[in-house]
């Protein structure tokens, strides 16, 4: 029996959300999983345990460096490679560079390139999986979808990791932008805000839960799909109530 569903990409796999996207996607009978980040052995990991989730579905893994944007065009030449005739029905773009940044030790060159991977990444991304993402709203079987994953820093802002907020605050722009362009064509185009850690010990934002409901958030309507998803872990409001009562 043929696959009900094409092909999913996630944008910046790993150990946490991207794995885990990808292996649920798998599971529920995805024909193809294709997953891309900048670190090759890593990747490989990822991809040994998509297959081991669904041993039907098709992997394959694509390095690239989301901030390099000549090696983003390249990369996405190997994704349609790769791709074939399998529609596409669902883009994750999961890439970031989390690491801290500090007032005024963080240089130009480095906040430059976070918006490379954040802004210009997501960018280039859209531009080429929404017209591939109409195709497949066109066939009427699918609902097809472009979703981001972001974190509280999007709408809080923290000093310490001031780049990140930055980057996430602009990615919630965008993402807001091709919503209210694209969601009327028939592609989902949302935004997973994620507040608390990603670890097992998260009620909430356990990765498991996170892929459930990124799984649950692509199936929506076509043209009925929600902007935004919000995952609160418990342990996470509790520490912004501490930190509320200290101001």
């Amino acid at each position: 029996m043929p696959s009900t569903h094409g092909a999913l990409v996630v944008f910046g796999s790993g150990p946490g959300v991207g794995r885990s996207v990808a292996a649920v996607f798998a599971e529920r009978g995805y024909e193809k999983v294709i997953v891309m980040s900048r670190n090759a052995e890593r990747l490989k990991q990822d991809a040994d345990v998509v297959r081991s989730a669904n041993l039907k579905t098709g992997v394959d893994e694509i390095s690239v460096d989301i901030g390099n944007p000549e090696q983003v065009q390249e990369s996405l030449k190997k994704v349609d490679a790769a791709l074939g005739d399998t529609p596409l029905e669902t883009v994750l773009f999961n890439a970031a560079r989390t690491a801290p940044s500090k007032f005024f030790d963080f240089s130009p060159q480095e906040l430059e390139t976070d918006l490379k991977i954040a802004i210009i990444g997501l960018y280039a991304v859209a531009q080429w999986a929404v017209p591939k993402l109409e195709e497949s709203a066109a066939s009427g079987d699918k609902t097809p979808a472009l979703l981001t994953t972001s974190g509280m820093l999007a709408k809080d802002p923290f000093p310490a990791m001031f780049s990140l907020a930055s980057c996430k605050a602009g990615q919630y722009s965008l993402v807001h932008s091709l919503h209210k362009e694209f969601e009327p064509k028939g592609v989902h185009v949302g935004i997973i805000i994620i507040g608390g850690s990603v670890s097992d010990d998260s009620k909430v934002t356990n990765a498991r839960n996170i892929a459930e409901e990124i799984w649950n958030m692509s199936r929506v309507e076509q043209k009925k799909g929600h902007l935004e998803l919000m995952l609160s872990d418990p342990a996470y409001e509790e520490h912004i109530k501490t930190r509320e009562k200290r101001k």
